[in-house]
């Protein structure tokens, strides 16, 4: 009995182990939140999980890696959209787009003396991608950070490829009083 037992405990962790693995490698990157990607969604010190494979939708924070670093921005224009980004304002598709979810960081970064005036300096498809292209190309994303000052985005790296994104962040581990899905508006 007792040998039985113990074979069988046994290849229950065997397969619990697997599963994990197997979870960890084809559906979720856990990823701890940094200082320069925290925002008012995100702090310093969260504990999330980026989910592969996820349909990624502007607005989206997701987890990319550039030169074997990660970093998490959020997508601010996809395939075939078009965008400038002049005096402060994103013109979207030739629309102005509403970016609601910067006006606390926007705030706080104007009231500080010695600021340029600007939270987000211009910039436009054919300023980041050097060519004359007027929209983003296929498995491409546009991804800023939403605090601004930090440009370690599509403002430094170009346009982002699919093949670059890790993830769609949208659950939070910790801290426990904040566990669940994140919210990104």
């Amino acid at each position: 009995m007792v040998k039985r037992d113990l074979i069988r405990n046994l290849l229950i962790l065997v397969i619990a182990i697997f599963i994990f693995v197997a979870l960890r490698l084809f559906v979720f990157t856990p990823y701890t939140i940094k200082a320069q990607d925290a925002n008012h969604y995100l702090a310093k010190d969260d504990f999330v999980l980026a989910i592969n494979g996820e349909k990624i939708q502007r607005e989206d924070f997701v987890l990319y890696e550039v030169d074997g670093k990660e970093y998490v921005g959020r997508v601010i224009a996809k395939e075939n959209d078009s965008f400038i980004y002049m005096d402060d304002v994103l013109y979207l598709n030739n629309k102005i787009q509403t970016e609601n979810y910067l006006s606390t960081l926007k705030e706080k970064y104007l009231a500080t003396p010695g600021n340029s005036g600007y939270f987000t300096h211009d910039f436009s498809i054919e300023t980041l991608t050097n060519s004359v292209s007027r929209t983003v190309s296929k498995d491409s994303y546009l991804i800023l950070n939403d605090n601004r000052q930090n440009t370690k985005d599509s403002r430094e790296f170009g346009l982002i490829s699919s093949k670059q994104i890790k993830g769609v962040i949208s659950f939070r581990i910790s801290p426990l009083e904040k566990f669940g899905f994140i919210e990104t508006k």
